[in-house]
C-alpha cells in the first residue's frame, strides 16, 4: 500500500507580498491584517496547517516553499521537510516567552524543489533567508523571537501529531473491508495489519470490528442477491484529509479487488 504522507497547508500571505493576511475562522474569510514596513515582503508563502494548535493557541505557522504563485486561502498538498523550534515574546514588553515553531513545506506539485525532501537539501542561502525574515518581521511588531535549533522532517511530523491531538476529534471514518475474494478465499492476514499499522500511525489509534464481522448484501443483476462478510476499521480526527482517504480508497480498492470500496465519514460530538 502506498500512501503519500502529505498535508494542506492554508495559504494566508503569498510570496512576494508586502500585506499581511490572516484567516478569520468567525467568517471563514482571508482579512487583511496589517501593511508591512515599506521594501519588505514575505520571501516564500505563509500559512498554516488546519486542525492544528500551536503554543500560541493558534494552528501552526507553515513557509511553504515554491516555484509558482499562490493566493490568499489557496489550499496546497505539501509534505513537510522539517521546522524551526521558536520562542517568542507574546507580548510587546517580551517578558514572557511561548512557543510559536515555524514549519517548512513544500508542494507535492512543485518540480523544482521536487527532490527536496530535508531542510539540508535546500540551498543553504535559503535557510539563512528563513531565519533572517522571521526575526525581521517580529521585530517589526516590537516583540523578541529566538530560534532554538532545526529539525528534521520526521521530528518535525511527529511534532504536528502531537498538536493535532489537542483538539477534539469531531470527524469518525469508517472502512469497510471484505473478508474473502470472489472465489470465498480469505484475503492474506498481513493486508489487514497494514492497513491498522498505517492508521494507528496516522491517526494515534484505531478500532477493528473483527469478532462479529457485518454481513453486506446487495443486488447483482446477473446472479442475483451476494453478500460478504466485512471488517470495519474506524479513526477519529480533527480534520479530514481529502488527498489522503481518495489515494487510500484508491489503493484499497486495487488491494483488494472491487470495484466499488466504502469508506465513510461523519461529525460526531464529544461528550
Amino acid at each position: 500500500m502506498n500512501v503519500m504522507d502529505t498535508i494542506s497547508v492554508i495559504v494566508e500571505t503569498p510570496a512576494g507580498s508586502c500585506q499581511k493576511y490572516t484567516y478569520d475562522s468567525v467568517n471563514g474569510q482571508m482579512k487583511l491584517k496589517k501593511i508591512l514596513p515599506l521594501g519588505m515582503t514575505f520571501p516564500f508563502d505563509f500559512g498554516f496547517l488546519p486542525g492544528t494548535k500551536g503554543g500560541d493557541d493558534d494552528p501552526l505557522d507553515v513557509i511553504v516553499i515554491s516555484e509558482f504563485s499562490t493566493f490568499p486561502g489557496c489550499s496546497v498538498e505539501c509534505r513537510i521537510i522539517g521546522a524551526f523550534i521558536v520562542h517568542q515574546s507574546e507580548s510587546n514588553n517580551g517578558n514572557k516567552m511561548i512557543r510559536n515553531d515555524r514549519f517548512i513545506a513544500v508542494p507535492v506539485a512543485s518540480v523544482l524543489y521536487e527532490k527536496v525532501d530535508t531542510l539540508k537539501d535546500l540551498p543553504k542561502k535559503a535557510g539563512t533567508q528563513l531565519e533572517a525574515f522571521f526575526k525581521n518581521y517580529i521585530e517589526q511588531e516590537g516583540k523578541q523571537l529566538k530560534i532554538e535549533k532545526r529539525i528534521s522532517a520526521e521530528q518535525a511530523c511527529k511534532l504536528i501529531h502531537r498538536c493535532e491531538d489537542k483538539l477534539d476529534k469531531i470527524l469518525l471514518f469508517e472502512i469497510f473491508l471484505p473478508l474473502k475474494n470472489n472465489r470465498a478465499k480469505a484475503f492474506p492476514k498481513h493486508y489487514f495489519d497494514d492497513l491498522r499499522n498505517l492508521l494507528v500511525k496516522k491517526f494515534g489509534g484505531v478500532t477493528v470490528y473483527r469478532r462479529s464481522p457485518v454481513t453486506g448484501v446487495w443486488d447483482n443483476p446477473e446472479t442475483g442477491h451476494e453478500q460478504d462478510e466485512l471488517i470495519i476499521y474506524e479513526v477519529m480526527s480533527s480534520t479530514g484529509d481529502e488527498v489522503f482517504w481518495r489515494q487510500l480508497k484508491v489503493d484499497l480498492a486495487n488491494q483488494f479487488s472491487q470495484d466499488e470500496l466504502l469508506i465513510r465519514s461523519s461529525r460526531i460530538d464529544i461528550l
